[in-house]
């Protein structure tokens, strides 16, 4: 690993890792003077908590799940502090990742197995670099932290080939045996299938056409039921932490609906990891997109913005490369 890159990342570790309750520097940029920045809200409460309490709770649930912007490397850096945590307490969870697929699931396991330590190796056995996630290097803390406390790392993620044929197929076309385990058949109600509809349309900005977004919908929520899946595989004594992207992690309709459907009466926490947005002060106001006050996660952690850009402007040309491989694959049928 060149020098610099060595230096950045020893930064990035000893924030996660060291005795401080917080990063000792934020390292996205935008905001970090934000009165909400590193304030832990909780909506049962309705008010803000300690780290300590936010500790407390996560070390008595079964199922923890850290929603996350990706491209954010306070919340690596704050998921590897509370897996740190976690494992303090005596428990020994299973960590289970979604930029991980099955079909990386061997190679991890043989890196691994011949290097127990070596997350730096990673990314190279599993094909990292290939697989379209943000650099290793803001992910590897967690990696770090988990096997430092002695835990193992999992795949959470169905392979990319199975989730385009569920996209392509749906129900119909899914294997049956799978789509019985995952519950397939038993679909979300209207009300929570509407809002994740509505939420992968704008976040695709104008550019995917209904039959794109519909089948998006399968895909998602067959993939939110296979990461529960995961969840649950091996999770028995030590339960489980999910590091996956905040949409996943919401209880109404992603990976929480799916747990309770599959391991019925186990504790489930949700935290998510929100970026501040300028001249937003109140809690309440974040969590109008998901419904006012029905956030639908158990507790949020405010962080500093990484990118001040609009989302569709971000994407614009990812969006229009989709638009158009869609439009090309359309006329050749």
């Amino acid at each position: 690993m060149p020098l610099k890159r060595q230096f950045s990342y020893l930064l990035l570790l000893l924030a996660a890792l060291g005795a401080c309750t917080m990063p000792a520097s934020w390292q996205a940029p935008y905001y970090q003077d934000h009165k909400l920045v590193g304030k832990i809200w909780s909506t049962a409460k309705e008010n803000f908590v300690s780290q300590a309490d936010l500790t407390d709770a996560l070390t008595g649930a079964h199922f923890i799940l850290l929603g996350e912007t990706h491209d954010n490397p306070d919340h690596h850096l704050l998921q590897a502090k509370l897996i740190t945590s976690v494992a303090a307490s005596g428990r020994r969870p299973i960590i289970a990742f979604e930029m991980i697929d099955m079909a990386q699931e061997q190679s991890l396991a043989e890196h691994l197995s011949a290097s127990p330590k070596d997350t730096d190796g990673i990314p190279e056995a599993i094909g990292w670099q290939q697989s379209g996630w943000p650099d290793w290097q803001i992910y590897r803390p967690i990696a770090d932290a988990a096997l430092q406390a002695g835990l193992t790392l999992r795949p959470a993620n169905m392979t990319r080939t199975k989730a385009r044929g569920l996209a392509q197929s749906g129900l119909k076309g899914a294997d049956p045996n799978f789509a019985k385990a995952l519950r397939l058949n038993e679909f979300l109600p209207d009300a929570e299938r509407t809002n994740l509809r509505q939420e992968i349309a704008n976040a695709h900005c104008g550019y995917a056409p209904a039959a794109m977004i519909d089948a998006m919908v399968f895909a998602q929520f067959s993939r939110d039921a296979h990461m529960a899946r995961a969840m649950q595989n091996d999770s028995e004594k030590g339960g489980a932490i999910l590091i996956a992207g905040a949409g996943h992690t919401r209880h109404d309709r992603a990976v929480p609906f799916h747990l309770r459907r599959m391991a019925p009466g186990r504790n489930i926490i949700s935290l998510a990891f929100l970026e501040v947005s300028d001249g937003v002060d109140s809690p309440l106001t974040y969590a109008e997109p998901f419904g006012k006050l029905l956030v639908p996660f158990d507790y949020v952690w405010f962080t500093p913005r990484v990118d001040v850009r609009d989302a569709c402007e971000r994407f614009e040309k990812e969006l229009k490369k989709m638009q158009e491989e869609k439009s090309k694959t359309k006329k050749g049928q």
